[in-house]
């Protein structure tokens, strides 16, 4: 009797450690992707720190006058752009209309 309980504890035993290993992979697996996403991340961001820097210094070698005209003419793309999205979104509305 004392071997089959025994045995028995033991078979627990296994299976409880075994349950706790495969916990622990999975918490392991799930860390590594935290680490290697916050790493990509902090690249990522110093990536985009340099730009906004090198926009910045390039913006301010620009003279002011021509700076003044290139916002002059991204605001007529700008409302052109939006004057096509209506007209599109009119043009379909009568094809619908139609159907």
């Amino acid at each position: 009797m004392q071997v089959v309980e025994m045995k028995n504890r033991l078979v627990e035993k296994i299976k409880a450690l075994e349950h706790e290993k495969s916990t622990l992979l999975e918490e392991v697996r799930q860390l590594r992707e935290v680490v290697e996403l916050s790493e990509k991340a902090k690249i990522l961001e110093n990536e985009v720190n340099k730009l906004k820097d090198e926009a910045k210094v390039l913006r301010e070698r620009i003279p002011r006058e021509f700076l003044r005209e290139l916002e002059q003419i991204a605001s007529t793309l700008l409302t052109e752009d939006k004057a096509e999205a209506s007209s599109e979104e009119c043009s379909s509305c009568e094809e619908e209309e139609f159907l």
